[in-house]
């Protein structure tokens, strides 16, 4: 049996596994062509998107990055592309990435 407060959680958590499910076939769609199927930086040998200094990132900045594109105009914007929703699930699915404490 559950405890509430593990109940809640749950509760809490379920909208962003969502968000995170949805973001993942956005990203295989729109950027695993470029970031690699995991995220480890593919063909192009980008930076892994599990890094540290990515995964420091606010939700808010990796939202704007995402949206904007990158600043040397390797990557392109997503704002016009994608709904908000889908930039927020896509920042969603890229929190999946993060590594795991052991």
């Amino acid at each position: 049996m559950k405890t509430p407060a593990v109940a809640l959680l749950a509760l809490a958590l379920a909208p962003d596994l969502s968000r995170a499910a949805d973001g993942a076939e956005i990203y295989r769609r729109k950027c695993a062509s470029c970031h690699g199927g995991d995220g480890n930086g593919g063909s192009r040998k980008l930076g892994p998107l599990s890094s540290p200094d990515l995964q420091a990132k606010s939700d808010e900045e990796l939202f704007a990055a995402v949206a904007r594109g990158s600043r040397d105009g390797k990557m392109p914007a997503f704002r016009g592309r994608l709904a908000d929703g889908e930039l927020r699930a896509v920042v969603a699915y890229l929190r999946t990435m993060a590594p795991r404490s052991p």
